[in-house]
């Protein structure tokens, strides 16, 4: 069985007779943070093909009801998504991705550790894997990241707030974690990434 892709059930439900703009795919358009070309109108989900992910579709919907009643929003950025393929090992990536460093779209640090090396992850017999942080050249913000590894879901978390909140590697690095705990690589790959201040 293979499924490709998903068509929107957008047609015949008054959208257009209302003047809601949809796409050729019959997506719904909406700008960053959720709006419809009619005031007053929002979309969330799958229906406006944005990522195809329930944690896209949760987070437009919470952009669109603050903006709605007033509330300060941050704008829908996919450079925040975090996405994750659920194989054995789990591969999760937030933010700047290899092929984006790799068209040159970004000027970036980098470093890998690879998970054999964490103690917690040789408790658990785990041979495969690794952390990879990207930073900001020059300012040292982490822009992205990419965890391989078991829970590599949940581990992804904090490189999501890293990535959010424009944190520095430095930030990373000083944040205790468990040991020991996958989480230790994520904040040695960042120690790795301190550069010293030339005075």
């Amino acid at each position: 069985l293979l499924a490709v892709g998903g068509i929107p059930n957008t047609d015949g439900i008054g959208l257009e007779e209302v003047g809601v703009d949809i796409t050729a795919s019959g997506h719904i358009k909406i700008d960053a943070v959720s709006r419809t070309s009619m005031p007053g109108i929002y979309a969330a989900g799958d229906c406006t093909g944005r990522l195809a992910l329930a944690s896209v579709a949760a987070m437009q919907g919470r952009i669109a009801v603050n903006h709605l009643l007033g509330d300060v929003v941050k704008p829908f950025s996919s450079n925040r998504v975090a996405s994750n393929i659920f194989t054995s090992p789990e591969i999760a990536t937030v933010g700047v991705t290899d092929a984006m460093v790799a068209s040159g779209d970004y000027q970036v640090d980098e470093f890998m550790i690879p998970m054999a090396t964490n103690p917690r992850a040789k408790m658990m017999n785990v041979d495969e894997g690794f952390v990879k942080i990207f930073a900001r050249r020059g300012s040292g913000h982490v822009v992205g990241g990419v965890v391989v590894a078991p829970q590599a879901s949940d581990l992804i978390y904090a490189l999501s707030l890293a990535v959010t909140h424009k944190l520095h590697v430095d930030d990373l690095a000083d944040t205790f974690t468990i040991y020991p705990s996958l989480t230790g690589t994520i904040a040695e790959v960042a120690r790795q990434m301190h550069r010293r201040e030339e005075f």
